[in-house]
């Protein structure tokens, strides 16, 4: 029989017709778990075994390099004859293979180098200043950032004229034409130069059919991370044959912030009306149970192609929820669960998945109170960070001014026109058993210090000297924001306004948190710093841990027998800036549904009613995606309703912070008011205010108006002008006395001023 075939064995019918197709486009949707691999690799040998082709007329395309090869390595033990010239690469490797064959009809030529990071940063830093643009305001990284947003989209300088519809974005636009020249000056191409100079080439209707001819069967892999420049690619490569076949699933579309398109996938039939869809929808991972709820939520999303999961593992175990008063609390539940999933399976590997970097902070404390190894995955240990540990160079200065290391760090960051020989002028002029502080000092009056490395100097001098008094007159973590705001570090992120910076602040955010944790427990600047370092000493049991700390990017792909989701949270999972979209709020519904499918066994959920924002204990509301679990997926279901706000003490019994900068519960109520979709009983919570009342949620921006009076502890009184973004990006134009100032609002500590 033909399912006898080696090829066919212990293949369901779906992965056998996808094996078995061979002419024409296939949109093959693979579930989670639902055998992928298995049938790539196995589509590839039928085509070499059974139908004749030969190697060298496949092109396989997939996203990372290890990918590739382990589906190379798995096609050559599949057939019997050598595999050399087939083509399995990433897009980029196989964009470079063409431009090197090719590139005699491109502006860079055959022999082009390519600039990584570094380089590129260096080539924009000379256009800025080429063209007069102020760092500042055109930070190196942002700029680079939306020059990548371009080419990813295949449009080349001129072609972009109609989107700069703003000042700013037209600059950006000069600046992206003289960095192509320079680019081509240099006979260099960037990583996104490779996709847009192979698509434009391949408009040319001569080579478009060279290669045709040469690859007669495509397949590309992980199609729903696509986007517009590899999807205009695979177009012109499949545009006279028409045998393609794509894997993907619309369900784990979760790179949209980095230009991955989910209409790529979800229009593939109308690009190919022709085309067959297969459904590979058995899952090999997972129980019934975790496949239900996955299905069920997913099911919430209208950008979809439509997907049932199910299994022949059983109906497993349900899954359990916990919410616990604060996330110190949650963090130390999770502890105690591993330990006891330890007890039954000491064998097990686990994960913890949370969805931003930041939230790794209690969990990594947690873990090391205890004594359990793990290993962080995809990051570095929070106080490992690079802007962790420059904030502590500030404050390791500030306790003990003879800390010449931190000293050098401190100074460079950010920048402040510092260089080797000023640094070695410093070192030369601190008198024996004086301080760095000291010798710049001395070096400042001695008047060998000029231009703007003196300013800096100076400033940075006054600033701890200042910072000698705050230590007295402020708690812990007001001392940390303060230091933050003061140093400069936060406008120099805020400045750069990418997502590495937005996520770099948020990490600080979280210091601040670890800060006011232990001020309360009454240590002091000093004993923070040793607890800190003693934390951030490295585990050498690490890299054979069986556990896991990882985000849900970084997981996707994996799998675990126990898997714990922490920081349920509105404005946590779903992301605040996310939900402000219907795209953001399926995307993030999406990456909950990967989250789900990692899980074999069991699996965890928890939230907290209050965590700290910016050293202060804010209220929050469970994460709506909790309500679109299936009724009967937990173990204790979730009643919906102020039980869930109560704690032993009473509700809210925490300390109410002060008014001001969109961080008081009465503005956080505000910002939550409105979460869940309107066909949903909105929950009801109870007040600190009015203990036993309830109120109903509505919808509410929370941001202060235009001519709101406000005081800064920095610049003073003033008034409001206006305001841009949102969420933790939301940013005020504040009138001072002293001039206008653009303020970031969760680090600005703005306080209402009255009349």
């Amino acid at each position: 029989m033909q399912d006898t075939h080696p090829l066919l064995r212990n293949l369901n019918p779906p992965q056998r017709e996808a094996v078995q197709h061979v002419k024409g486009p296939l949109l093959i949707l693979a579930g989670a778990g639902s055998g992928k691999t298995t049938v790539i690799t196995r589509r590839v040998a039928w085509l070499i075994e059974e139908e004749g082709v030969h190697p060298s007329s496949i092109l396989a395309m997939t996203f990372t390099n290890k990918a590739a090869g382990e589906m190379r390595e798995r096609v050559q033990k599949l057939v019997s004859v050598p595999t050399e010239q087939l083509w399995v690469s990433t897009f980029h490797s196989f964009c470079t293979r063409i431009l090197r064959r090719e590139g005699d009809r491109t502006p860079v030529g055959r022999d082009f180098v390519i600039f990584d990071p570094s380089d590129q940063k260096a080539l924009i830093k000379q256009v800025l200043a080429e063209l007069k643009l102020p760092e500042k305001q055109f930070h190196p990284k942002k700029v680079l950032e939306i020059i990548g947003d371009w080419k990813n989209r295949c449009l080349l300088p001129e072609e972009a004229r109609e989107e700069a519809l703003d000042a700013w974005t037209r600059k950006a636009l000069d600046a992206y034409s003289l960095y192509q020249t320079g680019l081509k000056n240099h006979r260099a191409c960037d990583f996104d130069d490779l996709l847009l100079h192979t698509e434009r080439l391949f408009r040319d209707s001569t080579v478009q059919a060279i290669y045709t001819e040469r690859f007669k069967y495509l397949l590309v892999d992980e199609y729903q991370d696509t986007n517009r420049a590899q999807y205009l690619l695979v177009q012109h490569l499949a545009k006279h044959h028409h045998n393609l076949c794509v894997v993907g699933d619309e369900d784990q579309s979760i790179y949209g912030w980095r230009g991955a398109d989910i209409r790529n996938i979800l229009d593939f039939q109308h690009d190919f009306p022709e085309a067959v869809q297969i459904k590979l929808e058995q899952n090999y991972r997972s129980t019934q149970k975790i496949l239900d709820a996955a299905s069920t939520v997913i099911a919430n999303n209208s950008q979809r192609l439509g997907k049932t999961l199910w299994t022949q593992l059983g109906e497993g175990e349900k899954m359990v929820f916990k919410l616990t008063d604060e996330g110190r609390l949650e963090a130390e539940w999770v502890v105690d669960r591993i330990r006891e999933e330890r007890a039954r399976f000491p064998d097990a590997k686990m994960a913890v998945l949370y969805r931003a970097n930041w939230q790794s902070r209690q969990l990594e404390e947690a873990l090391r109170a205890m004594n359990m190894p793990y290993k962080l995955v995809g990051g570095v240990k929070f106080y490992e960070r690079q802007e962790v540990k420059d904030l502590l160079a500030y404050l390791r200065l500030l306790s003990n001014p003879f800390d010449q290391v931190s000293f050098r760090r401190a100074i460079s960051s950010p920048s402040r026109g510092v260089g080797p020989t000023t640094m070695a002028r410093i070192a030369a002029a601190i008198p024996e058993g004086g301080t760095p502080l000291e010798g710049a000092w001395a070096l400042l009056k001695s008047g060998e210090l000029k231009g703007r490395a003196q300013r800096e100097v100076g400033k940075f001098l006054d600033l701890f000297r200042r910072g000698t008094g705050e230590i007295s007159t402020t708690g812990l973590a007001g001392l940390v924001r303060w230091m933050l705001v003061e140093s400069g570090y936060v406008q120099m992120l805020e400045d750069e306004a990418t997502l590495e910076a937005e996520g770099r602040l948020r990490n600080l955010e979280e210091f601040v948190n670890a800060a006011a944790d232990s001020e309360s427990l009454g240590l002091r600047l000093p004993e923070f710093l040793d607890r800190v370092t003693l934390a951030s000493d490295t585990d050498q049991l690490e890299e054979s841990a069986q556990l896991s700390l990882m985000t849900i990017h970084c997981a996707k792909g994996l799998e675990f027998p126990v898997v714990f989701m922490v920081g349920m949270e509105e404005d946590v999972f779903p992301n605040r800036n996310a939900r402000e979209t219907d795209d953001g709020l399926e995307e993030e519904r999406r990456l909950f549904y990967v989250a789900i499918t990692r899980a074999q066994h069991k699996l965890y959920l928890s939230a907290a009613r209050r965590r700290r924002m910016m050293g202060q204990e804010m209220l929050g509301m469970p994460s709506r995606f909790l309500r679109e679990l299936p009724a009967d997926a937990l173990e204790t279901p979730i009643r919906w309703g102020t039980e869930l706000y109560q704690s032993g003490q009473g509700a809210f019994s925490a300390p109410r912070p002060s008014q001001g900068g969109g961080h008081s519960v009465a503005s956080e109520l505000q910002r939550i008011r409105g979460m869940f979709d309107r066909t949903r009983t909105a929950a009801e919570v109870v007040p600190e205010s009015a203990p036993g009342s309830v109120i109903s949620l509505e919808p509410s921006n929370g941001s202060w108006p235009k001519g709101t009076r406000i005081r800064s502890p920095r610049f003073g009184r003033g008034v409001i002008l206006g305001s841009t973004g949102s969420g933790d990006g939301l940013t005020y134009t504040v009138r001072f006395e002293g001039g206008e100032k653009r303020i970031l609002a969760r680090f600005g500590m703005l306080e209402l001023a009255g009349d």
